[in-house]
């Protein structure tokens, strides 16, 4: 069974997320900033990533991503970003190192279509 990172600093969310990601049998670690975030990369090896683009520490969510991405490039890692998020839509991307973007609020069939 997959592993699965998920990363923001909503906890409403983190939980959510875990809920339904558990109740298909996925192994789930969660993070709420994002230098916690590389510890538990780190020590999970996860095969997904779910990271939130604006946390409200000091990490962004690209900061995150490029340094997970130094340590693990087999790892997909997915972009939680709010629907309308400015930022999510003025950056590439791809070359920021996301393999794709889920958007807030989530949807179930969504999620797991990016984990298959």
């Amino acid at each position: 069974m997959k592993k699965i990172l998920i990363v923001d600093d909503d906890k409403d969310i983190v939980i959510s997320l875990k809920a339904m990601l558990e109740s298909k049998g996925y192994e789930v670690f969660e993070a709420y900033s994002g230098q916690e975030a590389l510890g538990v990369f780190n020590k999970s090896n996860p095969d997904v990533v779910f990271l939130d683009l604006m946390m409200e520490r000091v990490d962004s969510g690209l900061t995150i991503c490029t340094q997970m991405r130094q340590c693990k490039t087999n790892s997909k890692i997915y972009m939680l970003s709010a629907v309308g998020n400015e930022a999510a839509t003025t950056i590439d991307i791809t070359k920021s190192g996301f393999d794709g973007v889920l958007s807030k609020p989530i949807r179930a069939e969504e999620l797991f279509r990016l984990i298959e």
